[in-house]
Parts: structure tokens; sequence; C-alpha cells
């Protein structure tokens, strides 16, 4: 396990990253297993589970019957025939590299690799609050031999209960008054004026739906906007950034160093994430992602 403050890398004891259901297959678990499961997702945020080997359709399958029915994915889905029908299926998104190395180092996009919490279809669905329990899973199929500077290829991971209680109380009272506008990812919605872009309004401080714990929810700088600066996204931007650096500076990152096999799972309304680099003209990267609400 990797913990590092920004600029100052040190040893840390995390709750988030625990290994769980060692030696298990997640196509085989029992309901207790499920249970098991999902109750230490809720309490660590983060949990991982080692040495799997399931194809995209079973992975979609192990997510109905753990989690539920609503997951997000193509309406329109169609096999691509120069990848493996294996690690297809309608609701896993394949990333990575899967049809081989680039002939060109490609240009560095900062979607992913910016801190962000996963929103997807959540702003939505009118059912649905934003607090709901947004579970992702992130599959290591292949796994780059390195990453950035030499160092393992990770995914790095913020725990906004921890943020919260980082804070003093006359801060979290503060927070506690402000309510945001959260957004589905700026793609969805970029070319939108603003009353036809999807929205909700989200305290930002949240209380989980399972542990009653209070945390922060962010989203991300372009996905959400203080209550009152809709006219203002200069200012609104600007807000939620130096929120975000008081926060960054406080809050120690957990940092997932990937091994072919890992299916990494994370509760969206506790954690933020990025992803690192990777040089894809030298090494392949193949990793299944796969988001459920659960029920």
């Amino acid at each position: 396990m990797i913990i590092k403050y920004p600029l100052k890398p040190r040893e840390y004891q995390s709750r988030l990253g625990l290994e769980v259901l060692k030696g298990c297959n997640l196509i085989d678990l029992t309901e207790l297993q499920r249970s098991q499961l999902k109750q230490a997702l809720w309490q660590q945020g983060v949990i991982v589970v080692k040495n799997q080997h399931i194809s995209a359709s079973e992975l979609e399958e192990f997510a109905r019957k753990t989690f539920g029915n609503l997951m997000f994915g193509s309406n329109s889905f169609s096999l691509d025939p120069e990848i493996s029908p294996e690690i297809q299926s309608q609701y896993s998104a394949i990333l990575g590299n899967p049809k081989g190395l680039d002939r060109k180092p490609p240009e560095k996009i900062y979607g992913a690799r910016i801190w962000h919490q996963d929103k997807d279809g959540v702003p939505i669905i009118k059912e649905l609050e934003m607090n709901a329990l947004y579970v992702v899973m992130l599959y290591g199929i292949k796994v780059p031999e390195e990453g950035e500077n030499g160092q393992p290829h990770t995914t790095e991971y913020l725990d906004l209960v921890e943020a919260y209680n980082n804070l003093d109380s006359s801060h979290q009272k503060a927070l506690e008054e402000i309510l945001m506008y959260q957004m589905p990812p700026v793609w969805f919605w970029q070319n939108l004026d603003w009353d036809n872009v999807p929205k909700k309004v989200h305290p930002l401080v949240s209380t989980h739906k399972v542990t009653g714990k209070k945390g922060l929810y962010l989203g991300s700088w372009n996905t959400a906007i203080p209550l009152g600066m809709e006219d203002k996204q200069e200012e609104a931007q600007q807000y939620w950034q130096d929120l975000w650096n008081m926060v960054l500076e406080r809050t120690p990152v957990y940092s997932h160093v990937w091994e072919p096999g890992d299916i990494v799972f994370w509760d969206n309304s506790q954690v933020m994430h990025r992803g690192t680099f990777y040089d894809s003209t030298k090494y392949q990267r193949i990793a299944l992602r796969l988001g459920v609400v659960a029920d």
C-alpha cells in the first residue's frame, strides 16, 4: 500500500484499499459472502479482491447478483471484432489499449486523470439522489509494467469522510450550509444551455446512506457549481479549486498498485479518485470498468 501527501510521501494507515475474500472467485460467492463484500465496501470506501479470472459478462452477472440491475452503459451494444469477446459486454467499458501498443504516444487526455467522483447517469435519473450507493468496479486484466516516472502503475483515491473529519468544527458547520448543483460528466452537457443541463441540487456535506457518516461530496471542478453561482462559472470553479486544494493538503492519498487479476471496488459517495498515465507505446493496459447502483 502506498499513501502519499502531495509532494511529501509518507507512511499512513488508511481505511481505503482493504483486501477482502482472499482465495475466493467472485462468480462462485455465497449470499453471505456477497453481503460481507458489500458491508466491507460501505465501511472501507475502497476494497480489492485479488487473483480473479473472469469475463466481462461474468463481471456483469456478479454485479447484478451482488448490487442490483441499475447499470449505465450502451443501449446499442455490439461486439468489436478486433477485440476478444471475453472482455466485451453491454455495460463493461474497456479501458487502456486493448488492440495493442500505440504507434506513437497519445496526447495526454486529462479527463480521468483529474480528481473526480464518478456520476455517470446519476444526475439524470429522477429517482436517484446524488449520494446513491453508486459503486464502480475496475478489473485489471493486463497491467503496464510501470506507470509514470518509473513508478508502479496506480489509481489514486482520496477519502472524503476523512477529509470532512480533518476540518475544524466551525468550517464543518459552514460547509454544511452549502448546496451544490451536481451534473453528469462534462461531455454529456457541454453543448447545452444551462436550463437544459441535467442537474441535481445536493448538500456539499453528505450523509452516507448505510453508515450514517458525514463526508464531503465534491464532484469535480467542471461538474459541481455552488447554488447561487450559476452565472459565475469562473468564480464557481475557483471556489471549488480552493476548497479542493485545502482538502488535498490535509488528506493523504491512497494509491492502489495494480497487479493482474485485481478488481478494485469504490463507493463514489465516499471517495474521489483519478487515474495515472503510462506509456502506451511500450506497455499494454486492459481493464474493465463497470458501474452499478446498489439496491
